[in-house]
């Protein structure tokens, strides 16, 4: 693959280094870090290093290609962008810079519900963009179908309820930090974005010359979060009674295809595909939402097992490298969700540098794949595009 044009490709710890220089530490730490005692995000790590492939040898008659199609959304790739909450805070419209890197690469975006540019926005700006909307449920259900509904209006192709988050899990680095929705403006707070001016000129100030300040732009008017004020309308809480039959309805008023992101027990894959779900991600949430949970890498044999042909089985938690994405396809994934890593090019060096460490990453997987000796048709989950249509 050739590199993009732009920055030169990075490792993750190079752009994650230069992302720790640009960014304020109560933001770099709400992306960087766990939970609790980040036991769980030390052990995606850890279980992935310990991952390995035997490489099969003279494979060279077999070209490597990587194009796939997951839920009928056809890509370059096996990567979706994860959904991650505030990238127009890392940069300056970090949302529709994260779209149009990710169709740029052939892949799709997965926008989250609290983004901070709203979807219309980004289909403006990104028209050709794959989107899929990752949804988090609100306590005042008919909300919630309604920003199901502006979803599909725009074009989103699949739904990604995460049903892993039941409540927000306390993170004591953020609370001292005072980073938050709103930020708690404390002294270390403003110290924190004193240091930090140029990122506060790029993305503060613009919202403060129009008159606003960031906010999450999917939330009803009157009702958004902002760096300055709570959202003190408990209709758009986390639902904190989230169930099956939550999701059986939006199933029932969700058109399109319907990705459940969180799934980590067999039974629970099981319990998604009898109920309609046509995919779901095995997913540790990154290490930040329930430190005991185990690595996704561990649980996919026994989920892919269990959901057998019913469900596209997606993983994603600790993707680093392109190496990282072979050995979860290995293990049985469709493909992989990977969110710290583009992230860390926007902040590091803007739209560029979000396409370069997509490239990058993209490359690593052809590599892998060729020094595996692995070939798409040794993937199970994997599957290939389906050809165009003839003129």
């Amino acid at each position: 693959m050739t590199p993009a044009p732009g920055p030169a490709l990075r490792s993750f710890e190079a752009w994650r280094r230069q992302a720790r220089r640009r960014l304020p530490r109560g933001l770099f730490d709400y992306i960087d870090r766990g939970v609790g005692a980040e036991i769980a995000l030390a052990r995606d790590r850890a279980r992935l290093d310990a991952a390995t492939i035997t490489p099969r040898m003279l494979q060279g008659d077999r070209p490597v290609e990587t194009g796939c199609e997951i839920l009928g959304t056809p890509m370059a790739a096996p990567v979706v962008i994860a959904p991650t909450a505030m990238a127009g805070l890392v940069a300056r419209d970090g949302e529709i810079a994260l779209a149009r890197a990710a169709a740029g690469a052939g892949l799709p975006f997965c926008l989250s519900t609290q983004s901070i540019t709203p979807i219309g926005a980004i289909r403006a700006a990104v028209p050709e963009a794959r989107i899929w909307f990752q949804l988090y449920c609100w306590a005042e259900m008919d909300l919630t179908y309604a920003l199901m509904r502006q979803a599909a209006d725009h074009g989103a192709e699949v739904l990604v309820p995460t049903v892993d988050t039941p409540v927000a899990s306390r993170k004591d680095w953020n609370i001292r930090r005072g980073f938050g929705m709103p930020f708690r403006w404390r002294a270390p707070t403003v110290i924190d974005i004193a240091l930090h001016l140029p990122w506060a000129c790029r993305v503060i100030l613009p919202e403060l010359l129009r008159g606003g300040m960031p906010a999450y732009g999917h939330y009803p008017e009157g009702s958004r979060p902002t760096l300055t004020r709570s959202a003190a309308d408990p209709r758009v809480a986390l639902r904190p009674a989230l169930s099956w039959e939550d999701i059986a309805r939006i199933r029932e008023r969700w058109p399109g295809r319907l990705l459940l992101k969180g799934i980590c027990h067999p039974e629970d894959a099981e319990r998604a595909a009898a109920l309609g779900a046509d995919g779901i991600v095995v997913s540790s949430h990154g290490g930040r939402n329930f430190d005991p949970c185990p690595a996704p890498i561990d649980l996919l044999p026994e989920i892919r097992a269990a959901a057998g042909s019913r469900l596209e089985v997606m993983a994603d938690s600790g993707v680093r490298r392109g190496s990282d994405v072979l050995k979860y396809l290995h293990a049985g994934a469709a493909g992989v969700m990977t969110g710290r890593l583009p992230l860390w090019g926007l902040a590091a060096a803007g739209a560029p540098g979000a396409a370069a460490a997509l490239a990058g990453l993209l490359q690593e997987l052809e590599e892998a794949m060729a020094l595996s000796g692995l070939r798409r048709e040794d993937l199970p989950g994997l599957v290939p595009s389906a050809p165009e249509p003839a003129a």
